[in-house]
């Protein structure tokens, strides 16, 4: 049995949470030349009190709601979360670093080698407390 491996780092901020994640894929035929096996991806999980929750209408990467989040390459990634009652928890927004002309990222294996990754989750985390009264 093969286990994949992931790593996660986050910070909660009032009423969100954002999330560095990095995976490691293994080589396969079709990889880009130059590509790495690492694979960056930053996270915001909002939750229903934080203002900007009731933005989001729909599970779609191109919508109002994700114009003016600060994500590499603009969002990739959306998705509710939804309780056992059907309710809404959280919306998670957020994109991955393995867009085109991305190969140096797959190569970053530790937290100080992706150090551009986290200071763009730094930015998201600013830009998501500025909604909020009561700062992280």
């Amino acid at each position: 049995m093969n286990w994949n491996h992931k790593d996660e780092w986050s910070v909660r901020g009032t009423d969100f949470l954002v999330q560095v994640t990095r995976h490691t894929v293994k080589q396969i035929e079709g990889f880009s030349a130059g590509e790495g096996e690492n694979r960056w991806c930053v996270y915001a999980y909002i939750y229903p009190k934080h203002p900007k929750f009731s933005v989001f209408t729909e599970e779609a990467i191109y919508q109002p709601a994700t114009e003016d989040i600060p994500l590499h390459g603009g969002c990739s990634f959306c998705r509710f979360h939804v309780n056992s009652a059907g309710e809404r928890t959280s919306v998670q927004v957020g994109a991955d670093y393995d867009h085109l002309h991305d190969e140096e990222f797959t190569h970053f294996a530790t937290k100080d080698d992706a150090w551009e990754v986290f200071h763009h989750a730094k930015k998201l985390l600013n830009y998501l407390n500025k909604f909020c009264k009561t700062k992280a």
